[in-house]
């Protein structure tokens, strides 16, 4: 059965005696809430202490691990530069070695008759035919029927050219005119007095073998040479000197090796080598001389350290070893070496014999243990923090406490000094005005005393709420004779929307204390003389309370926010209708312990509607 009531008391009007006037106005003034200063005190020093040592702590492990991983790379740098310059020292010492033998072939054996390097003049320079017919005695260029060997003379500055033993091709003989006079005069050729010009013959690949004379004003008179294949099809040289160079270990102060000239020198020789009853007596090795011993006693071999390759002016490969080998892009040096076909000597380093040039080898990347030791630090000042946050937390929920205590003791009181005032004005016109009022502050009293009882009981037990089966319609028909007075003192008026029975699961106290929350809400937000509906309703499932209020309603984007403590609307801060922002804290609060949902939407009018939905309860037991 649906019932509908229009509740309505006499309005007091506050305004026509200054002590209701105080009072209505001590009751719209919104209670003071935590100040910065004040929630510094709760909290104390020790959170701010604690919270500056972990940003310490997380700082100076950054500061750490970042110095320690530039010292890592200055080091790894320090020790590639030195891997760098063993191979930039090989190079050398290759190019070296073919210069040197490459002197050997042209210098001390086929231009010995023509002394390149003396001054000459004109008409005492010797013929062509003073080269030897087989100038290079060590070149490998094949049969003699089938590698004939011409041998020129270019007579300058007409370049005419004298050719014995045979002519080359066409395009070999234009090369001999105009390009050799030209590479005659290079720098590197006045040097060194002798080169070697690649080139591509029909038959394949060769070598033109030149020479220089020069008057004693350093006048370039004429340029002999030969056919040769020197580079080309003979690589001997570089692969003795890749058989015999040895890069490893380096000349260190203070060590000889066993049989060298340098142990001969010394005096020493090993105990097995001297004669047992021989009366001669050894020299004792220096104390500062010890004896190079290992795996390599004479040197690394050279297929173990590195990779050779030699190219040619065009960057074309004519010689590598070992084929195919390890190599690194990082660990290479180069030396040009013009003179001989415009060669360029590459050494390449193995990856893995750092660890035999420098001490300790090329150092590991630390990075990981660094940034494992950071990640440490980081996790332990979220750690730190996170126990920080429970901290302030238990402040937060202490000092909410106290404002929710707080907030739940001023309606009551409220309710108790506004019947007080009614009495001692003389206010009260009827027997019965007198004794509902009494009634009512009497209901109040107990109702503080019961909240007390609740909130020792909170402190000791965490406050769990008492649900059973209760009388929603009952419940709600008494927060509205409560709320009445304050709504009639406002000038507005309360509806109910009833439906009798309505079981619920519930705790009556807490469904109560909702109903007075979300009254005064929408007593404090809406116009003056706006009617709040209130409604119930009931199926076999749920139980709905709903109030419905003629106010500006709740904007959509802070529909979320409302249910936080200590939130307030924009536009509400600044106004008189008191409260700081936890009643609608308390309602959901208070609906979570009960297993209830709350909501709030707008009405079709404009206003708000709040709606509490409860599980339906048959018998005394949940549906």
């Amino acid at each position: 059965m649906r019932a509908r009531q229009f509740l309505q008391f006499a309005y007091i009007d506050c305004g026509a005696d200054i002590a209701a006037g105080e009072y209505c106005m001590s009751a719209a003034t919104r209670p003071n809430t935590m100040s910065i200063a004040s929630q510094m005190r709760a909290y104390g020093a020790r959170p701010l202490l604690l919270g500056g040592a972990l940003l310490g702590i997380v700082v100076v492990s950054a500061l750490a691990v970042r110095e320690s991983m530039n010292n890592a790379h200055e080091r790894r740098a320090a020790a590639e530069r030195t891997v760098r310059d063993y191979a930039k020292f090989a190079s050398y010492l290759y190019t070296t070695r073919a210069y040197l033998s490459a002197r050997e072939r042209t210098l001390f054996q086929a231009y010995v008759a023509i002394h390149p390097s003396e001054p000459w003049i004109r008409s005492a320079l010797p013929p062509v035919t003073a080269i030897p017919a087989i100038p290079d005695t060590t070149e490998r260029c094949g049969p003699s029927a089938a590698w004939p060997i011409y041998r020129f003379r270019i007579d300058l500055p007409l370049r005419s050219v004298t050719y014995a033993g045979g002519r080359p091709s066409p395009g070999i003989d234009t090369i001999i005119r105009d390009s050799i006079p030209t590479l005659a005069t290079r720098p590197w050729v006045r040097g060194a007095r002798f080169g070697y010009l690649f080139v591509d013959a029909p038959t394949g690949r060769e070598t033109v073998a030149y020479a220089p004379a020069y008057d004693s004003a350093d006048k370039l008179l004429a340029v002999y040479g030969y056919r040769s294949c020197y580079g080309v099809r003979d690589t001997m040289d570089y692969s003795n000197m890749y058989r015999i160079v040895r890069v490893l270990p380096p000349m260190v102060p203070g060590y000889v090796e066993e049989g060298s000239p340098a142990a001969a020198y010394t005096g020493y020789s090993p105990p097995s080598s001297r004669p047992a009853d021989s009366g001669h007596k050894v020299a004792a090795r220096p104390a500062d001389m010890e004896v190079m011993k290992g795996r390599w006693s004479f040197g690394m071999p050279a297929d173990s350290l590195l990779t050779l390759t030699v190219t040619d002016a065009n960057n074309k490969v004519i010689y590598q070893v070992p084929k195919g080998g390890k190599s690194s892009d990082k660990f290479y040096g180069v030396s040009p070496l013009g003179y001989i076909g415009g060669t360029v000597f590459w050494v390449s380093l193995r990856p893995d014999v750092a660890r035999f040039l420098v001490v300790g080898g090329i150092p590991e990347s630390h990075v990981p243990a660094s940034l494992l030791l950071l990640a440490g630090s980081i996790v332990l000042a979220i750690a730190g923090f996170a126990s920080l946050r429970s901290e302030v937390r238990l402040v937060n929920s202490r000092e909410r406490f106290l404002a929710n205590v707080s907030h739940e003791l001023r309606t009551p009181l409220q309710q108790i000094l506004m019947f007080v005032q009614l009495l001692r004005l003389g206010r009260a016109r009827t027997e019965s005005e007198r004794e509902q009022s009494l009634e009512i502050i009497e209901r109040e009293t107990h109702r503080l005393i019961a909240l007390s009882n609740s909130v020792l009981a909170a402190a000791r037990s965490g406050g769990q709420l008492q649900s059973g089966p209760v009388d929603v319609a009952h419940v709600v028909q008494t927060a509205a004779d409560f709320f009445t007075p304050l709504a009639q003192a406002r000038k507005m008026k309360i509806e109910l929307d009833i439906t009798e029975p309505a079981m619920a699961r519930g705790d009556p106290g807490a469904i109560r204390q909702i109903l007075v929350n979300v009254l005064d809400n929408a007593a404090k937000y809406g116009p003056t003389g706006q009617t709040i509906s209130v409604g119930v309703s009931s199926d076999e499932k749920i139980v709905r309370v709903w109030v419905d209020d003629c106010g500006p309603g709740i904007p959509a984007s802070e529909l979320g926010n409302v249910w936080k403590p200590f939130f307030r609307v924009p536009g509400t801060l600044d106004d008189s209708t008191g409260g700081a922002g936890l009643g609608l804290s308390i309602v959901r609060d208070l609906a979570t312990e009960m297993d209830a949902a709350v909501e709030l939407s707008e009405t079709p009018a404009g206003g708000t509607r709040f709606m509490l939905t409860l599980h339906s309860s048959q018998n005394g037991t949940p549906s």
